[in-house]
């Protein structure tokens, strides 16, 4: 059996995303910093493989256990989908935020994930065909934050958008790092989803803007979480399209 975990999976787009994966076969860890025991006898009724992590990304020193216990019962670790992420500063100009807020973004979006990327090399490199997903957003491409005429020019979020850079630096270096192991490396952007993060802190894009649903905005990540051989590795993607950086 496949393994993979899914960081944020409580709710929203990782959750959708576990279920997904469960649907495909997976035995699937589902990570967050809520509980995510309540889910299971629900998942088990479904006829799915699942199994709950108390995981807080701002808490590194436990990320050496976790790698350990998932060695002890599952021996390896297919996909890894790092997408939990804190977004607190919608509006908030870099002139203004607080250094508190920023830190704090930095600590669950960007260097969090690396770590644990990181702590769960070993497993990702004994799947033979191990799969890493880093959920970014197209309101952290460079390319668009250059350009003074992007109709996301006012999407302003400091401490989230600086993460996201991060995120997708974090994406090509362990793509580079693991190439001679089997293990493809890749960022994606599930779009304007319905969730709490999104509802809650975007401007109405009018009428004709349609938020996916969290199912239709997982479905990048579990593409790029099930590549075969011959896909892709170092990439940004939406709806299964690259885009830039």
């Amino acid at each position: 059996m496949k393994i993979a975990l899914v960081t944020g999976a409580y709710q929203g787009i990782g959750f959708a995303t576990s279920e997904l994966l469960m649907e495909q076969g997976y035995h699937v860890i589902m990570a967050d910093i809520q509980d995510c025991g309540e889910h299971l006898p629900a998942m088990a009724e479904k006829g799915h493989k699942a199994s709950a992590l108390k995981l807080d990304l701002r808490d590194n020193s436990s990320f050496a256990k976790i790698a350990a216990d998932i060695e002890a019962e599952f021996g390896k670790l297919d996909a890894l989908v790092n997408n939990a992420a804190l977004l607190v500063d919608f509006g908030i100009s870099p002139l203004d935020i607080k250094q508190e807020m920023l830190r704090d973004v930095i600590e669950v979006n960007h260097l969090g994930p690396f770590l644990f990327t990181q702590a769960l090399a070993p497993l990702l490199i004994r799947s033979g065909a191990g799969r890493v997903v880093n959920v970014s957003t197209q309101v952290a491409q460079l390319a668009q934050l250059s350009d003074m005429n992007s109709p996301l020019f006012d999407d302003i979020c400091a401490a989230y958008q600086t993460s996201k850079i991060g995120v997708n630096a974090n994406t090509v270096l362990f793509a580079k790092a693991f190439r001679d192991h089997g293990v493809k490396v890749n960022s994606c952007c599930p779009g304007w989803v319905e969730t709490d993060m999104n509802l809650d802190e975007l401007p109405d894009y009018g009428d004709d803007a349609r938020p996916k649903t969290p199912r239709e905005g997982a479905d990048t990540s579990v593409w790029l979480a099930t590549l075969d051989e011959d896909g892709p590795t170092a990439g940004f993607f939406t709806d299964r399209t690259r885009i830039d950086w």
